[in-house]
């Protein structure tokens, strides 16, 4: 199918002057498509329901706002007041009101989009090693909200909305699980479950200690998977044989022995036990850290496994772009459905950014891909995609929801292509200097920088 957007002059001269902004209204396009969200909404809500306002529609006003379309919901809602056709007050209720189970699903359908859409473009990376697909979990708190509850009015506690693990595919660079927890003080293992029903063969998980229990590295193992995770230290086991040295990493000296693991359901494994003596302490004081990991050492020494378990910050730094580049927290939003809606909102965005970086990868090179500020790409999104979608209304963008998968890819890769990656490059600024004692001879309160210049001269 031609699509008669890509020769709009309108379109093509966005396309080369905001090429990031216009790239990304594509992708997401593409993975909020109205059809497929409200599809989703039909098939996994339990108990909402729809009257006039339609999920896609939410979730398009929420990602507004995620992405700095919009400064804030109400906002937002004045902006779509004629497309959602319902009162401020109908939009908050089914925010709150939006199921856990439909969150999870919204990162996931995003996830199984950008497999599609990567692996068209070209951009599909490496596997960190060689025969396994593997999978970050981490856990994200969300920060407190404003108090607009009237339970919460009179306290000075930070209302916490609740928390998430969230699921991260280096390969594609992209979340692709997202379990949502309500409770801001219950474990994070509470929705382990969740994660170990999509265990499979051949994945290999890395984690923090938190998550080092043995039922999660027993259901890994009889999932014919692998894990390289954190030693928990109320994890114990037997000690087999004395530790040897391996060698150095570029952060410390590695041993290795064995350890057997405590029985559980009936069945025991022996797992390789790597302890790294650091040069460094970490931010936690810590001067070793224990690694316990079931891959074969014909796969992974001791030293490609320690490489390994320091790639677990990649999740860390999808979170530390979201935070900066996106208002993945939107405070007013109190009510925990709300707030973890918005979180999967904000994950699905960071899922199109992957999208558009791997084209830039695929059409600039992965080095100049990873030189890019995401402030720059964000501020980009923001400042450019109202303007545009006032001159190419929504009706406008309907074809980017059928066009296929091959014609859709291409035009992205060329509206890439002609991107100048100086405008949206990091400044890396030199080593800090050491700022001087300051003095007040004067004693006074201000001076006159005029005067302080005079003397220069």
């Amino acid at each position: 199918m031609n699509c008669t957007l890509f020769t709009d002059p309108l379109f093509r001269s966005f396309a080369d002057k905001r090429p990031f902004a216009t790239v990304t209204q594509m992708v997401l396009r593409r993975l909020l498509a109205a059809e497929e969200l409200d599809g989703l909404f039909e098939s996994e809500a339990q108990r909402q329901y729809v009257r006039t306002l339609q999920f896609s529609d939410l979730t398009g006003l929420v990602s507004g706002v995620v992405l700095g379309k919009y400064q804030s919901m109400n906002a937002g809602y004045k902006a779509l007041k004629d497309q959602l056709g319902v009162s401020v007050r109908a939009v908050y209720d089914k925010l709150q009101g939006v199921e856990l189970g439909l969150s999870r699903q919204l990162v996931r359908n995003s996830y199984r989009q950008t497999i599609e859409i990567c692996k068209e473009i070209g951009c599909v990376q490496n596997n960190d090693l060689a025969g396994y697909s593997t999978r970050i979990l981490d856990g994200n708190w969300l920060s407190g909200t404003e108090h607009r509850l009237k339970e919460t009015r009179t306290s000075t506690a930070a209302p916490l909305p609740g928390k998430s693990l969230v699921v991260y595919d280096p390969r594609y660079r992209a979340a692709c699980d997202f379990i949502p927890i309500e409770d801001a003080y219950s474990q994070e293992l509470s929705g382990l479950d969740a994660v170990i029903e999509t265990l499979a063969a051949k994945q290999l998980w890395l984690a923090d200690r938190n998550f080092c229990t043995l039922k999660f590295l027993y259901s890994i193992a009889a999932k014919s998977g692998c894990f390289v995770i954190r030693q928990h230290s109320k994890l114990h086991g037997t000690e087999k044989g004395k530790l040897r040295k391996i060698g150095e990493s570029d952060t410390g000296v590695i041993y290795e022995h064995k350890l057997v693991l405590p029985e559980y359901e009936g069945r025991q494994i022996t797992v390789r036990r790597i302890l790294v003596h650091l040069f460094e302490p970490t931010r936690d004081k810590d001067f070793e850290v224990v690694l316990l990991t079931n891959l074969p050492i014909e796969d992974a020494d001791a030293i490609v496994v320690s490489d390994l378990y320091r790639t677990r910050w990649k999740i860390e730094t999808a979170f530390g772009h979201m935070t900066t580049a996106m208002n993945c927290e939107i405070k007013p939003l109190c009510y925990p459905k709300a707030a973890l809606f918005c979180f999967a909102c904000a994950l699905v965005a960071y899922n199109s950014f992957a999208i558009s970086k791997g084209a830039i990868a695929a059409e600039h090179g992965r080095e100049e891909a990873e030189m890019l500020s995401h402030y720059y790409l964000a501020t980009e999104i923001a400042s450019a995609t109202d303007g545009m979608l006032v001159v190419l209304p929504d009706e406008r963008w309907e074809e980017m929801e059928q066009i296929d998968q091959g014609g859709f890819a291409q035009e992205v890769r060329q509206i890439i292509g002609g991107m100048d990656m100086s405008r949206y490059r990091k400044s890396i600024r030199g080593p800090k200097k050491k700022t001087p004692k300051r003095t007040n001879k004067l004693k006074s309160v201000h001076v006159s920088t005029k005067r302080i210049l005079d003397k220069r001269k």
